[in-house]
């Protein structure tokens, strides 16, 4: 018998010793991934349908702006989480793969495409391989353009009205309050966004002991 490598000495230890099926704990923590995956998913679409509502509803005339700059953020938040789950959901099934290549056998990476094509009777039921996690990744990305679309239809709402003013007159010293209350707004809100992805640690990474 071949010598076992350290991830099958590992495995057989975990089993043998505390009673613990590794291999199973994967398949645990890949279910454990998805889920969580479809409920952040249903939060984040919650959230933003009720923005998208209160931007079709609200009057807040001039400072209407707020509302699709906050759903561009929100949704640019949720278009990085869903990748974030989707990372870990495809690590714990590339760590059953690993187990699977060194245990030899095939169950998770079993390759079902051609049978399940040969068992489908009709084209328009057949089924596809389509991710459905990463067909959500594409809405999330398609609502963002959405929301910047918004964005610039109020920038030029403002611009049409005259209520955006950027020639600042030096030689009597006027200043247009409601531009500098909009750019600081944005200025707040979009610097707090970039600094916090900077600098709020949220790319994951296991630090060494």
């Amino acid at each position: 018998m071949a010598e076992l490598s350290k991830l099958s000495k590992t495995y057989l230890k975990m089993k043998d010793d505390f009673g613990i099926n590794l291999y199973d704990k994967v398949l645990e923590l890949r279910k454990f991934e998805i889920e969580n995956f479809w409920k952040r998913t249903l939060f984040f679409w919650g959230t933003i349908a009720f923005i998208y509502a209160g931007f079709f509803s609200a009057k807040l005339n001039d400072y209407q702006i707020v509302i699709p700059l906050i759903g561009l953020l929100f949704n640019i938040i949720f278009s990085l989480s869903t990748r974030g789950s989707k990372y870990w959901q495809e690590h714990w099934e590339t760590i059953a793969v690993i187990y699977e290549n060194e245990l030899e056998f095939d169950l998770f990476k079993h390759e079902t495409r051609s049978l399940v094509k040969n068992n489908s009777k009709s084209v328009f039921t057949r089924p596809y391989r389509f991710s459905v996690s990463k067909l959500t990744m594409l809405l999330s990305d398609l609502s963002v353009f959405l929301w910047l679309i918004l964005w610039f239809q109020q920038v030029l709402i403002l611009f049409e009205e005259k209520k955006l003013k950027f020639n600042f007159c030096a030689e009597n010293a006027t200043i247009h309050w409601f531009t500098v209350g909009i750019i600081t707004i944005h200025i707040l809100l979009i610097g707090y966004f970039i600094i916090f992805i900077k600098n709020g640690d949220v790319y994951h990474k296991f630090k060494s002991e």
